[in-house]
């Protein structure tokens, strides 16, 4: 599992972190799972470094911009979750106050 050295989290969350990217890993189509900061910065990623650097540069901005979108709409309301489904790949960005975790898998046959 690579890791950056730039940003950390503390132990406690650390162990969360590991054992939910090792759970999600093992499900059936994930092809990687990456937590990182609201600015695109990886923590921990099963990604290649450049898939990790290239998620976190673009999937941080679609999540800031999907969300102010979101509070623009309602400002009442707050974006949690947002799925990107192509012909190739499914991706889907959970948003926490201070991380994405993403999770990019194969779609599923429908």
């Amino acid at each position: 599992m690579a890791q950056t050295e730039q940003h950390s989290i503390d132990p406690l969350q650390q162990i969360d972190v590991d054992d939910t990217i090792t759970r999600l890993s093992a499900k059936k189509g994930v092809e990687s799972v990456t937590v990182m900061t609201k600015d695109g910065q990886v923590i921990r990623t099963t990604a290649t470094a450049e898939q990790a650097e290239s998620h976190g540069k673009l999937l941080s901005k679609l999540a800031r911009d999907a969300a102010e979108i979101v509070e623009q709409l309602d400002d009442q309301d707050e974006l949690s979750f947002l799925r990107i489904r192509t012909t190739r790949h499914e991706v889907m960005v959970a948003l926490d106050r201070s991380y994405l975790l993403v999770v990019v898998q194969t779609p599923q046959k429908d």
